[in-house]
């Protein structure tokens, strides 16, 4: 077999893989019923056969052109979650059908556009016959008022690294711009440039719930503030600002922090914060609500706390030990004495943070130095534990451990109104 027939190949499993929208063989059953019979006319094998690849390779060559078929996006399913999935059932979005070839030969094609008050999400192929780099980045998109920053995306790339396909989500863009312009990076920053097309901003999604909510949870260290709740087709997003003093001192963030619509969760998709002199802003991001809604919540169910302890744990020399702490467990695996000092490994579970520790040793306290370095360790519990090495300048064996306190996920369980029966 040689090259062109293998492509031939490669081109018709994939389009028997590709599903045609319904309305399309109800349009040309209708044609067919209206077309006058005609008289067969013979025509030899191999002449249907050459002609039959002739129109394989033709639709292979112009196989972006028909990324948007039906209004309805094509081989981007196993990518969409299924609120995407929906809107590309809908026919929601605009296509963009802008194509570009790099300098290695890569060809970029930007399909289609998905666009609201929360969020802006770019369909686009990248095709290599040679092969493809992974390495490609979308900056932000730049229009009139517009300045997009990309946010988080997701792709696919086949059998032959040689096609991906990605969905790229960006911050909204003003409604006001006609035309967008996509700032990309590829082959290690080696090549960046831009690439402009027009925009229809009457194809955006329209908005479906907007309010302040203006209400504040108090929590160890500082308070939440909950500023609004502007609810798109493509997402749910709740403002609001962080004034809490330890708030990263563990990687909770505001994944504890729910949302619960007709007394169900909302599934949160992400979030997002901006450090600033008076605390930090937040964004929390939700899946779509429910078309009919009685009643909205958020739910602070777990955020960074903090615990005063003021413990002393006699230390046992080499062997592991095992303590519990404020009903947390923590584990002394290792002390040893080195050129740089005495160290200690400690485990924890990952939303504990100790804090104010020490050793002492014949009487004498010595602070801690630094955290040499922190691994995710298996313990055999149901997830990994936050395993540190902890430095003490000091040359002397420790007997004792001193905490004064700890950052930890702690339930607060307080709940704020935003719509009520």
């Amino acid at each position: 077999m040689n090259e062109l027939e293998k492509q031939l190949e490669v081109e018709k499993e994939r389009l028997e893989r590709s599903k045609a929208p319904e309305e399309l063989g109800e349009r040309l059953r209708q044609a067919l019923e209206q077309t006058p019979s005609r008289r067969k006319n013979k025509m030899p094998k191999w002449v249907a056969g050459v002609a039959a690849l002739l129109f394989l390779f033709i639709v292979s060559y112009n196989y972006n052109a028909l990324a948007y078929y039906g209004n309805k996006l094509l081989g981007y399913d196993e990518l969409m979650t299924e609120t995407l999935a929906q809107l590309n059932e809908q026919g929601s979005g605009q296509p963009i059908e802008k194509k570009i070839t790099l300098l290695d030969g890569t060809e970029l094609y930007l399909d289609g556009l998905l666009t609201d008050e929360n969020q802006s999400i770019l369909y686009y192929t990248v095709k290599n016959p040679n092969g493809i780099s992974e390495e490609s980045y979308f900056d932000s998109l730049h229009g009139l008022w517009t300045k997009a920053h990309a946010t988080n995306g997701t792709y696919s790339v086949n059998e032959a690294g040689t096609e991906i396909k990605g969905i790229q989500a960006f911050e909204a863009v003003n409604p006001f711009t006609k035309e967008l312009t996509l700032e990309y990076r590829n082959n290690e920053n080696a090549e960046q440039g831009k690439i402009t097309f027009p925009y229809n901003p009457k194809q955006a999604m329209q908005t479906e719930l907007k309010q302040p909510i203006r209400k504040k949870v108090h929590v160890d260290q500082g308070n939440i503030r909950f500023d609004s709740i502007t609810a798109t087709p493509s997402r749910t997003t709740i403002k609001g600002k962080v004034n809490v003093d330890n708030f990263d001192r563990i990687q909770l963030g505001g994944s504890g922090i729910h949302l619960l619509a007709n007394g169900k969760p909302v599934d949160m998709t992400g979030s997002s914060s901006k450090s600033a002199i008076f605390g930090s802003s937040i964004e929390l991001y939700y899946d779509r609500l429910p078309t009919d809604i009685e009643a909205l919540e958020v739910v602070v169910d777990k955020f960074v706390g903090y615990e005063s302890l003021n413990e002393s744990i006699l230390l046992s020399g080499e062997n592991e030990q095992t303590e519990t702490i404020h009903g947390q467990e923590l584990i002394i695996s290792k002390i040893e004495k080195t050129t740089e000092g005495i160290q200690l490994k400690i485990a924890t579970e990952q939303n504990i943070l100790l804090d104010g520790v020490s050793i002492k040793s014949k009487g004498k306290s010595i602070p801690l130095h630094t955290t040499l370095r922190a691994d995710l360790v298996d313990y055999g519990n149901e997830e990994p534990y936050n395993e540190r090495v902890l430095l003490f300048k000091s040359d002397e064996l420790p007997d004792t451990l001193m905490i004064e306190g700890m950052h930890y996920a702690k339930s607060y369980g307080k709940h704020i109104q935003i719509i009520s029966k």
